[in-house]
This record gives structure tokens, C-alpha cells and sequence, in this order.
């Protein structure tokens, strides 16, 4: 391990981890002129088990300050399970495919669940953390032992405001990522894994989660836990063979981006590409990603379902907003693209409802099997601008009491539909579909919902005769993002 003071390495760096509005960058090392250049640690690979020099480069750069940099050269490093805490600065490798990071098997899995942590391979706890430019994998086989007996680990990087061993349930920490060309790949396995959707195994279920460290997740613990503020951003990145792709669990108050615009991600071969579950005042942007959807696989769900027992009844103070556009969801056999579930709205309707923005998506089915949204307990849902190609079963799946969403100018023509454009069950009310050039049936036996340019069938139920205004909570808060 060597250290060296290089201020073109720390512009260029800098630069390749650079944070926008939705994620603050760190405020320590000023690289004006005249500024002192952050301190920069090269690790080189050892050829058996690179752990101890990546955990003691982590410690000299917080030693150092804030917007130290921790490098790893070209070459394949190998490493076992690490803690970071409170780590502000980057970790920049040589390129995908060139910095290769590889996982040690032998985790112990009864060590950490006796400590009730989730057995994630390398974590980051607090901080500020850019991590760039390296390939993290798997090798074949299995990576664990004890535990329910499977072999496998829970992610290949995790990332957590705190843990049971450090600064448990304190809520006003937080931890800020950005992750930018990054390729996560993990590995089936014959026996044993992580049991898949589809029937295989898996050494690791998820590429990368941002959430809590706790384990048992479905029992309740003495103390339960806060949600986390983790300010989370991936670009350029690439998830292939996992249960999920990407993971978010239970954050607070956070600024979550997977993939911008020229800047998305990828996902293959995966189970499930991933999903955000059990978050309270979000604001999300889902933008520019190719997701690559197996056969009998899921797309992305956007879920707050109570699915975990570890959280404090915390309410909504503001509405979650989920910004989607720009994607390309490319099924083949695939059960669904995307999943919008917003329970709340109808357990406590007093709350501010979940904002769902779908806009300006590219949904390519394959045989005739694929339903591209799936929409439940929704209010206010907007699906405008986006295009359904292909051979498949159902564009929209609204149920329910889904209500008061608007679908406007997509263009459904190019798509062959064995069931119809849209089905709106009994308890759906109030939506209004303007346009979209169909051919297919809209099946409707909601109430007051208003059709323009559709072959409608099967209501039970009149048709509203105006539309009613109900998008107005919708307006208001897209518009106070973008003012944000």
C-alpha cells in the first residue's frame, strides 16, 4: 500500500464520481487553487486475500480526511466480509472488467445472525461513499456456512446508517452513495443458494441494497428500528445473475436515483431486476435503465407493503414521488415491467397518497404471456407518453381500488394484446384515459371512470361524464420537485 499526493489522479477521480442535486456531495476537500489535493492510497492485489490491506486503506484515508481516495489498480482482488464505518471519500478501480473484485467463500452466517446482522459481503455504515469503476463477483459455488444451510449471501455491497454493533437506532445519522460504472455479477448454483422465483439457486440473492442491517427482517425485535436516511444514486452500472438486481429497503427521507438519462443502468438474468419497498417520503428517479426481464421474471416493484416487522409505525409526511421515464423494459415470457403498490392510501387516507410518474417508457413484450403495469391502492397515478411494442397479454392491470389516474397519449398500436389495453376491476373509480390510438378493449367495471378513444367492454357501470379534477395533489408535488 503506497501514499501519494496526486492532483490530476484526485481531478480525474472527482470527476468520474461527480453527485448531482439530488445527492449532495461531500463538502471536505476544496480543489481550488491553492487547495491542498486529497490524499490518495493505492492497493495492489496480493494474489490470496486482499481484506486486511482494503480495510486498512479505509482507515488511513479516514485518518487523512474527508475526500480521501482508496485506489485499486488493475487486477483481481480477493475479499472476504468488511465493515466501513463512517467512510467519506471514493473507491475508484481501473475499469470494469479490469479492477475485479471477488468474494472469499467460508462467511459464517451463525456468527452474524448471532449479532443479528444480515450477512452482506462488503458494507458500508454512515458516511459519504463514492465507489466507481470496478467489476465485484462472485466465484462458482457456495459462499457461506451455517445459517438455513443454502450457501449463499445476502448481497455482494450493502449500505446502512447504522447496525446493531454501531450506533444502533440512531436516526439522525445518515449515509450518502454514489455508485457510478459498477458491474455486479453474481452465480447460480446446482444446490443449495438463495431458492429463486424461477426455480434456481443463487450464491448471492442481491447485487446491491441500500437499508437496514438487521436480521431476523420478519421478527420483532425488542427495540424497533427507525427507517434509515440513505441518500442513494447508481449509474452506468450493470447487474447480472441474482434473485434481485438492486434493492431499497425501508429509508426515510431519502433521494434515491437508479440511472439518468444517457446515464442508465443495465439488468439481466435476474429473478427479479429489483425494487424499492417500505419508504416514507421518497423522492425517486428511475431513468434511463434497460431492464431485461427474464421468463417468468419481474421488472421493478415500487411497494410500500408492511413486509417488515423490524420498523416503528412511522406515518407519511409528504408524498413519495416516484419519477419513471426514459426506460426500456424488454420482456420475454416475463410476468410483469412494473409493480406499483401504495397500501397507505387506503389503511390511512388521511396521509399524503404515493406519487407514481410513468412517462416516456418503451414496454417490448415477446409472446403474448406479458402484462406491463400492475397498479394497487394507487390514487392520482399518471401514465402518459409511453410506447407497447410487441406480442403480449395486458398493458394495465388496474385493481384494487386504484383511483383517480390519468393515461394519456401512450401509444399502444404497435402492440398485439390478447386480453386488451387495459382491465379496471369493481373498485377502481375516476380514471380518465385520453387517447393512445388502441384497437384493443378497455374492460371497465369500475365507477366513474371516463374512456376517450378506446373500445370499451364489459362495465357494469355508466360511464362518468366529465372528468374530475383529481390530479391536482399529483401537480402540486411534481411541481415543488422540480422547484426543489
Amino acid at each position: 500500500m503506497k501514499k501519494v499526493f496526486l492532483f490530476i489522479v484526485c481531478v480525474v477521480v472527482f470527476m468520474s464520481c461527480s453527485k448531482t442535486d439530488i445527492n449532495e456531495p461531500f463538502s471536505g476537500t476544496d480543489l481550488k487553487a491553492g487547495a491542498a489535493s486529497p490524499a490518495v492510497f493505492i492497493v495492489e492485489p496480493n494474489g490470496s486475500d486482499d481484506t486486511p490491506a482494503l480495510v486498512q486503506a479505509f482507515e488511513d484515508a479516514k485518518a487523512a480526511g474527508t475526500g480521501s481516495i482508496v485506489i485499486l489498480v488493475e487486477g483481481e482482488y480477493k475479499v472476504g466480509y468488511m465493515e466501513i464505518y463512517d467512510f467519506y471519500g471514493s473507491l475508484q478501480g481501473a475499469g470494469k472488467g479490469q479492477t475485479v473484485i471477488t468474494v472469499l467463500p467460508g462467511i459464517d452466517l451463525n456468527e452474524l445472525f448471532a449479532r443479528h446482522q444480515l450477512h452482506c459481503m462488503i458494507k458500508f455504515i454512515g458516511g459519504d461513499v463514492c465507489l466507481s469503476n470496478f467489476t465485484i463477483r462472485t466465484p462458482p459455488g457456495r459462499l457461506s456456512t451455517g445459517g438455513p444451510g443454502w450457501g449463499h449471501i445476502y448481497s455482494l455491497m450493502s449500505f446502512s446508517s447504522f447496525n446493531p454493533l454501531y450506533e444502533p437506532g440512531n436516526e439522525s445519522r445518515t449515509i450518502n452513495v454514489t455508485i457510478d460504472n459498477v458491474s455486479f455479477k453474481g452465480q447460480r448454483m446446482e444446490e443449495g443458494g438463495y431458492p429463486g422465483y424461477t426455480g434456481y439457486s443463487y450464491n448471492c440473492v442481491m447485487g446491491v441494497r441500500a437499508g437496514f442491517d438487521y436480521y431476523p427482517i420478519y421478527s420483532v425485535p425488542e427495540n424497533l428500528l427507525p427507517r434509515e436516511k440513505i441518500d442513494f444514486k447508481i449509474i452506468n452500472s450493470d447487474f447480472e445473475t441474482f434473485c434481485y438486481g438492486i434493492a431499497i429497503e425501508g429509508t426515510m427521507n431519502s433521494r434515491l436515483i437508479i440511472g439518468e438519462k444517457n446515464n442508465g443502468n443495465v439488468f439481466s438474468n435476474t429473478d427479479q431486476d429489483g425494487g424499492i419497498w417500505e419508504n416514507r417520503n421518497a423522492e425517486v428517479s428511475i431513468e434511463g435503465n434497460t431492464f431485461n426481464i427474464t421468463e417468468f421474471g419481474y421488472g421493478i416493484d415500487l411497494d410500500d407493503y408492511p413486509w417488515y416487522k423490524i420498523f416503528r409505525s412511522e406515518p407519511s409526511e409528504k408524498p413519495t414521488i416516484f419519477n419513471v421515464q426514459n426506460n426500456a423494459f424488454k420482456m420475454t415470457h416475463s410476468e410483469y415491467a412494473l409493480f406499483l403498490r401504495n397500501t397507505r392510501a387506503r389503511s390511512f387516507p388521511e396521509e399524503p397518497p404515493v406519487i407514481y410518474n410513468i412517462k416516456n417508457n418503451v414496454f417490448s413484450m415477446a409472446d403474448g404471456y406479458e402484462w406491463g403495469i400492475i397498479s394497487y391502492f394507487t390514487k392520482g397515478i399518471v401514465i402518459r407518453n409511453n410506447m407497447l411494442t410487441g406480442y403480449g397479454d395486458l398493458a394495465l392491470y388496474l385493481v384494487n381500488w386504484s383511483q383517480g389516474g390519468l393515461v394519456m397519449g401512450n401509444n399502444f398500436s404497435t402492440a398485439v394484446l390478447g386480453t386488451g389495453v387495459a382491465y379496471l376491476t369493481a373498485s377502481t373509480k375516476d380514471w380518465t384515459f385520453i387517447g393512445g390510438n388502441a384497437d384493443g378493449l378497455v374492460i371497465n367495471y369500475g365507477t366513474n371512470n371516463l374512456f376517450a378513444g378506446f373500445s370499451v367492454s364489459k362495465s357494469d357501470v355508466p360511464f362518468g361524464q366529465t372528468i374530475v379534477d383529481n390530479l391536482q395533489a399529483t401537480k402540486d408535488a411534481l411541481k415543488e420537485l422540480k422547484n426543489h
